[in-house]
């Protein structure tokens, strides 16, 4: 059979199952995307991948199940892809490192926790503040994902009584933060993170005579400040 055309959806589904016993996949090439392949297994299972060269050696990454993902669309991860090639970035590595990335939480328990044991007397504190503030929300992002308007978000509703229905202080909200800028330049020094989103936000004035809380307002324009 042909292995090199012009993939159409239909033409995909039409692939037959490799009945060669040597090979485990029937690979065919896409003649509009260079490096685009189909491989049809023994089941009749079909898989997109992107073949390429990076510095002199030949990789692939996939790009997925037909028919989860169409021909239309797998030329445009394609594309995105060789995109990516032209400007020196490897997909695939860039797939791996974002996939090994831990989440919030895994970095706090795996990686600082046992740092700031050896180095803070006060570390359980800050096992505890992370607990109970900030994991909760934050704890299933990955770290790289992270953003400072969502840091933000979770001090306005501490400071407004959305987080176990209680109403925090600038100077307990300031804690929280404290210990996301401290862990971000950790991570920063580890090379976990090329940027650090907890130190964009400004800690909140703290004035220990004032009893009373801030109003809606006042946090919505203390929070767009620190956004600015």
């Amino acid at each position: 059979m042909q292995k090199s055309f012009r993939f159409t959806n239909s033409s995909i589904k039409a692939l037959p199952a490799n009945t060669d016993t040597r090979s485990t996949e029937l690979e065919v090439s896409d003649t509009e995307v260079i490096g685009l392949k189909c491989l049809s297994g023994r089941t009749g299972n079909k898989r997109f991948l992107l073949r390429y060269t990076f510095h002199g050696t030949k990789k692939s990454i996939s790009i997925g199940r037909f028919p989860e993902i169409d021909v239309g669309t797998a030329r445009q991860i394609a594309r995105r892809h060789k995109e990516a090639i032209a400007l020196g970035n490897d997909p695939k590595a860039e797939r791996d490192n974002y996939r090994a990335m831990p989440t919030l939480s895994e970095f706090f328990h795996q990686t600082y926790v046992p740092f700031i044991k050896r180095h803070k007397k006060s570390w359980d504190k800050d096992v505890q503040r992370f607990t109970q503030y900030i994991e909760p929300r934050l704890g299933k992002i990955r770290y790289c994902d992270l953003q400072a308007r969502e840091i933000q978000q979770v001090l306005f509703d501490m400071l407004e009584g959305r987080i176990h229905g209680q109403q925090y202080a600038p100077s307990t909200c300031n804690r929280a933060l404290a210990i996301l800028k401290t862990m971000g330049r950790y991570a920063l020094r580890q090379d976990v993170l090329e940027k650090n989103e907890a130190d964009k936000i400004p800690l909140l004035k703290e004035n220990n005579h004032r009893t009373r809380f801030f109003d809606a307002d006042e946090i919505r324009r203390i929070l767009d400040a620190a956004s600015r």
